[in-house]
C-alpha cells in the first residue's frame, strides 16, 4: 500500500542550516507537526541534566528556569533540549549531518561542470589531498562568476538532499516564505563584537599573556563562519574563568542564528600550541565519551584535541593582529575590525594606564 505523503510547511533556510552545519557539539532535529527545526548543544544537554539532578523529579523546566538568572538565549535552549528528549522518537526526528564525502563529491560534481579549462583543471588538482576544501574555494575565489555559480549549484543539490531525506519521512515540503527579519547588524560587526567583549574579560585573568585575532575576521571574508582568537597562557594559569570567557564568546557568536562559532586557540609563553580552551562546564576524563582531547583532565579545561586541530608555529609567533597587551597589526586592518574592535581595545588600554599612572601617584604622595 503506497504512503500518503503529508505537506508540511518548513524554513528552507533553518532546514540548510542544520543539514550544513557540521558542528560535533550541535545537533538539529525536525518537528515533525511543526516544521520547526529545532537546535540542541550538547552543553544544553549537561546543564538540563545538571539543573534535574538539583532539582525534584516533578520540578517543571518552566518552574525553574523563572528562578533562573541564565541569559534568555540559555534559557530557549534548555527548553528545545527538553522538548528534543519529550518527543524524540515520535514526532521529534534527527537531521542527518552531512558527511565530509558528501561535500568532496559536490565539489567533484561542480568541477565537471566548468567550462573552462583552465579553471577546471586547478579546481580538478585542488581536489587531491588533505585541505581539498579550503584549496577549492581559493581557486574559486579568483572567479566571482563561477564562484557565484557554485553556490547556486550546491544549493540546489542541498535541496534535493532534504527533499529526499522528508520524502522518506513521507513529508511533501512546503517551503515556508517567511517575511524578512528585523534588520540586523551583519555577522562580521556581531562576530567583532563578541570578540571585544572577549578581550575585555580575558585581558584581566591573571596568566593572560596575549591575546591576539587570528582566521576570516583578520580579512575582507564578508561571511566569516567563526571568530577565532589565540590567547597566550602561562605554565600555571587556572584555565578555568578563561574557558568560561569562550563559551560566553560562543555563546554570543550562535545569537547571530547563522551557525557561527567562537573558538579560543591557546599557546604557551614559548610560542608551542597547546589546543583549545574546553567547550564544557564540566570538565574532566569520564564525564562524556564525545570528548577528543589527547588528555582530557590533565590540564583541566586544556582541549588538546591535536589530532583535528593544530596552529602553525608561524601563526603563533606573529599573529595577523594582535590585541593585548598591545594592539599591532602586521596584515592590512579590515575597515570594521578598526572601528569595533581596535578602537575600543586601544581606549581600554589607555584607560588602563592612566588609571595605573593616578594610583601609583596616590600611593607615592601618601609614601
Amino acid at each position: 500500500m503506497l504512503s500518503v505523503m503529508r505537506r508540511l510547511k518548513i524554513n528552507q533556510m533553518d532546514l540548510e542550516e542544520a543539514f550544513e552545519a557540521g558542528f560535533s557539539e550541535m545537533h538539529y532535529y525536525l518537528d515533525t507537526e511543526t516544521g520547526k527545526v529545532l537546535m540542541v548543544q550538547d552543553e544544553s544537554r549537561r546543564e538540563l541534566e545538571r539543573l534535574k539532578e538539583e532539582t525534584g523529579p516533578d520540578d517543571k523546566l518552566e518552574h525553574l528556569l523563572r528562578d533562573s538568572d541564565l541569559p534568555d538565549w540559555q534559557k530557549q535552549a534548555l527548553v528545545e533540549a527538553q522538548k528534543v528528549e519529550d518527543d524524540f522518537g515520535t514526532r521529534v526526528v534527527e537531521v542527518p549531518e552531512q558527511e565530509g564525502r558528501d561535500g568532496f563529491c559536490e565539489m567533484a560534481a561542480f568541477v565537471t561542470t566548468v567550462p573552462e579549462p583552465r579553471l577546471r583543471a586547478e579546481l580538478e588538482r585542488a581536489l587531491h589531498g588533505r585541505g581539498a576544501f579550503r584549496r577549492f574555494k581559493d581557486v574559486l575565489a579568483s572567479d566571482s562568476r563561477e564562484r557565484e555559480r557554485w553556490f547556486q549549484f550546491k544549493r540546489e543539490r542541498l535541496r534535493a538532499h532534504m527533499t529526499d531525506w522528508l520524502a522518506s519521512l513521507d513529508i511533501e515540503p512546503v517551503w515556508e516564505e517567511l517575511p524578512p527579519p528585523p534588520p540586523q547588524p551583519p555577522v562580521r560587526a556581531q562576530l567583532l563584537a563578541a570578540a571585544l567583549l572577549f578581550v575585555q574579560s580575558a585581558s584581566r585573568l591573571p596568566g593572560v599573556d596575549r591575546i591576539a585575532l587570528i582566521g576570516s575576521l583578520t580579512t575582507l571574508e564578508p561571511s566569516p563562519k567563526d571568530v577565532d582568537l589565540l590567547v597566550t597562557v602561562t605554565d600555571n594559569m587556572n584555565l578555568a574563568p578563561l574557558a568560561k570567557a569562550a563559551r560566553q564568546l560562543n555563546g554570543r557568536a550562535m545569537q547571530t542564528g547563522q551557525s557561527r562559532a567562537g573558538d579560543v586557540f591557546l599557546a604557551d609563553v614559548n610560542g608551542k600550541y597547546l589546543g583549545r580552551t574546553c567547550l564544557w562546564k564540566e570538565c574532566g576524563p569520564g564525564i562524556r565519551q564525545s570528548c577528543h582531547a589527547l588528555n582530557c583532565g590533565q590540564r583541566h579545561y586544556l582541549h588538546d584535541d591535536l589530532s583535528a586541530i593544530t596552529l602553525d608555529s608561524a601563526l603563533i609567533q606573529a599573529p595577523p593582529i594582535e590585541l593585548w597587551p598591545a594592539v599591532m597589526a602586521r596584515v592590512e586592518v579590515p575597515a570594521d575590525v578598526e572601528e569595533i574592535l581596535l578602537i575600543p581595545v586601544r581606549a581600554g588600554l589607555q584607560s588602563r594606564a592612566s588609571h595605573h599612572s593616578s594610583t601609583k601617584v596616590e600611593g607615592q604622595e601618601r609614601g
